[in-house]
This record gives structure tokens, C-alpha cells and sequence, in this order.
């Protein structure tokens, strides 16, 4: 009887943990996203960041109170947000499709939510551990940018890829050898960032995330009477940490940020990007 007893409470227990989600949200009511990207935030705060963007027209479960402008959602079992009691009402609510307008009447997606690709200008600290120590110059890098969501990965994961080449040699070989150098460095990042919106037009970012180089020059070395020629080429992993601001004008945005580079060397660069949606 006593096992009895136990097994009892067990399956108890069990049946409370299996049935308490089920009565939270039973006090759920279904809910229509009434404006295309809408946002859910991490937490009951605009200020929160932003987890999720929802299409227009979407049917969703949300909490039957607020928490001051912000309703409970829940976007699917498990994963849970906050959303403005302005992008979503209750009620399942048939929405039409709406009237075709000019392209600048069109509502743009949010800032956060918006992809977009184009060029970079990139000043590099560059050092390298050649001809017998650790060398450094400043170098312009430019090449392409791709930012923003579903750019490189499906899903609500907000990246930044570049593209960079230099064409040329860094100074301290043709200070070493006495003769023009010539070659070429690449570099290639990928960075996973969080995103901070600050208003409509405005946010600050950052992230990590691997980068790749690889460097082919050109040299010709005093070897007593005469000269060597040779080439020099050099490929490494590592990592890269940035920090940024960007703002948008129109469907145009302009992004600045700073750059640690961390390989067999470290090394500081900062960028500036002029991209557009897509």
C-alpha cells in the first residue's frame, strides 16, 4: 500500500508539470498582427532587443492581460516575447490585401529587419611578423558589404559579411629591401551581431565571428652584388570582434564601425559602408 501511495504522488506531480503550460496559456486568446514587421521584443521594453519581426495578416496566441503597452506572445511552443498592443489585436481578423500605391507610398520594414548590400571603404592598422619582427602600416581596404537578416543564413539571425582586398605592398618591404614591392592582401569576415535599434533610423551593433586572410607579394631582396627575387605568401584564421552605428536615409544606409582583428597578429580597422535594401 505504501508503494501504491508513492506511485500515486508520482503520477501526480507528472500530470501537474504535464498540464501547468497548458492552463497558462488556456488563459490565452487568439490575436491578428494588424502591421506588416512587426516587432517582438525579448522583454515587456522598447528598449529590449528584438527577437522576432511577424508578417501582416498572422494569427498568433497572446496573453488576455498587458503588461503596460506590451502583450505576452507566443510565437511557437517554448519561445516566447513581447509585442506592442498597437502591431497586434485580439480576435482572429480577416485582413485584406492592400490597395497597390506608389513605391514611395509603400511602408518600409523596420530598420532592424531590412537587408542590405553594397561597398566598403575599410583603414586597416595592419601589422604582419615578417623579416624578422612584427611590422605594421595603414592600409585602405574596400571591397563589399552584406548585412542583415536572411543574408547568409534563413531564420532571424542578424549577420554582417565583408569582402575586402588591398592591392599592393605594406611600405616596411620596400623600406627593408630598397625596391618596389608589389602583391596583394585579402580578407574576409563574418560576424554575428546583435542589434540595438535606437528610433526608426538609428542603431548600434555588435558581434564576433571568424575571419579569413590570405597575402601574395612580390619581393626583391639585396643578396650581396645582386637581387633575389621571390615571393612572399602568407594565409591565416582568426577571429574579429566589431562595434558600430548605422543610420538609414531612404533605402540607403551608412554604417561606421571599429574593428579588432585577432590572428597572428592583432590589429585595429575602421570602416565606413554605403549600402542599399534589398
Amino acid at each position: 500500500m505504501f508503494g501504491s501511495c508513492v506511485l500515486n504522488k508520482v503520477l501526480a506531480c507528472l500530470l501537474l508539470v504535464l498540464l501547468l503550460p497548458l492552463s497558462v496559456w488556456a488563459q490565452a486568446q487568439q490575436a491578428t498582427v494588424v502591421i506588416d514587421g512587426a516587432l517582438v521584443y525579448q522583454d515587456a521594453d522598447f528598449d529590449a532587443p528584438v527577437i522576432s519581426t511577424l508578417k501582416l495578416g498572422g494569427v498568433y496566441s497572446i496573453s488576455t492581460k498587458k503588461k503596460g503597452p506590451f502583450y505576452k506572445i507566443r510565437l511557437k511552443p517554448g519561445y516566447t516575447g513581447w509585442i506592442s498592443d498597437t502591431d497586434i489585436k485580439p480576435g482572429v481578423i480577416k485582413i485584406t490585401a492592400p490597395e497597390k500605391t506608389k513605391p514611395e507610398e509603400k511602408r518600409k520594414k523596420p530598420f532592424f529587419a531590412t537587408r542590405y548590400r553594397g561597398l566598403v571603404l575599410q583603414y586597416t592598422n595592419y601589422m604582419e611578423d615578417t623579416l624578422g619582427k612584427e611590422r605594421t602600416d595603414g592600409l585602405l581596404f574596400y571591397g563589399a558589404k552584406f548585412n542583415g537578416f536572411n543574408t547568409m543564413f534563413t531564420g532571424e539571425i542578424y549577420t554582417d559579411a565583408n569582402i575586402l582586398f588591398f592591392f599592393g605592398a605594406p611600405s616596411y618591404y620596400q623600406d627593408y629591401t630598397k625596391r618596389s614591392a608589389d602583391g596583394f592582401i585579402f580578407i574576409a569576415d563574418f560576424l554575428l551581431q546583435t542589434v540595438m535599434p535606437q528610433g526608426k533610423n538609428m542603431l548600434f551593433y555588435y558581434g564576433f565571428g571568424p575571419m579569413f586572410k590570405y597575402s601574395h607579394f612580390n619581393l626583391d631582396v639585396p643578396s650581396g652584388a645582386s637581387n633575389v627575387s621571390y615571393s612572399a605568401d602568407d594565409m591565416s584564421l582568426g577571429a574579429v570582434f566589431d562595434l558600430g552605428t548605422a543610420v538609414r536615409m531612404g533605402d540607403w544606409s551608412l554604417r561606421g564601425d571599429v574593428k579588432y582583428y585577432w590572428e597572428r597578429t592583432q590589429y585595429l580597422a575602421f570602416g565606413l559602408s554605403f549600402s542599399h535594401d534589398f
